[in-house]
């Protein structure tokens, strides 16, 4: 088997409008998607500890993006944002929750089934 290497690129360039309008085109139509995954991604992340997360951008692209945690609120807002601006009011309500989740991550507690006899 083959070994693929990627290359990381910072996640602005596939996620924030102004870099490029092939970017701008791709969020018209998959934007929502997009946006709903890597928020979640990223809360996921919070509420597990982790540092990053990291985004295979396309199979056929050969690049990754990677996204720091001190980057977590600023690709949160850009979601808001963009959910916002598609008036997508369900997924704004989500994303806030997100947000509060960074100033105070609520570890999910794990159930064990224990049986008292």
């Amino acid at each position: 088997m083959r070994v693929r290497t990627y290359s990381t690129v910072d996640w602005r360039k596939y996620l924030v409008e102004d870099y490029n309008p092939r970017v701008k085109n791709f969020l018209e139509s998959r934007g929502e998607s997009v946006f709903q995954q890597i928020s979640t991604n990223v809360n996921s992340a919070v509420m597990r500890g982790k540092s990053q997360i990291v985004l295979l951008v396309h199979p056929n692209v050969g690049n990754i993006i990677v996204i720091e945690k001190k980057d977590f609120k600023k690709v949160l807002q850009l979601s808001l944002d963009w959910f916002l601006k598609k008036e997508k009011y369900e997924m704004c309500s989500t994303i806030k929750g997100y947000l509060d989740n960074l100033k105070t991550p609520k570890r999910r507690v794990r159930k064990t089934n224990k049986t008292l006899i």
